[in-house]
């Protein structure tokens, strides 16, 4: 099984965060790991999605649970592996907000290629989340002036 997890932390407001969060519309953005995503609609459990990794494959996501204003969870299947994809925000004080995201992968692939797997994961998480605290903090200064 292959687990990683990473944090980010940032000033804002965690309605119009979690707005940006599930804005699939926008996610190719700032997840490097996304080149085009389409949903039929707003995200909710049980919406089913195709993406295009950056790296030219195509994936159906389907969305397995979804608490607005909390956090959603999404999975996909590559070749025999299962990677669910959880992203999570919370208020841990008025104005300051905590993202969490973790990348969870079981079978095959995720058991033949764990460490280049775990490696890789663990190095861009913290890019696709830096990315998105960067965009959000912009967004959130050109709305106050």
């Amino acid at each position: 099984m292959v687990f990683v997890e990473h944090s980010v932390s940032f000033k804002g407001d965690l309605k119009t965060a979690w707005e940006k969060l599930v804005d699939w519309k926008q996610m190719p953005t700032w997840d490097i790991f996304i080149d085009e995503m389409h949903f039929d609609g707003p995200l909710k459990k049980g919406s089913v999605g195709r993406m295009k990794s950056r790296d030219g494959h195509h994936y159906v996501l389907t969305v397995t649970d979804f608490t607005p204003l909390d956090n959603y969870s999404d999975e996909m299947s590559v070749m025999g592996s299962k990677f669910v994809f959880y992203h999570e925000l919370k208020e841990k004080a008025p104005g300051e907000i905590t993202m969490r995201f973790s990348i969870t992968a079981k079978g095959l692939i995720a058991y033949l290629f764990k460490y280049p797997i775990s490696n890789a994961l663990a190095q861009k998480l913290p890019i696709l989340m830096d990315n998105f605290k960067l965009q959000y903090e912009e967004s959130l200064q050109q709305s106050t002036k």
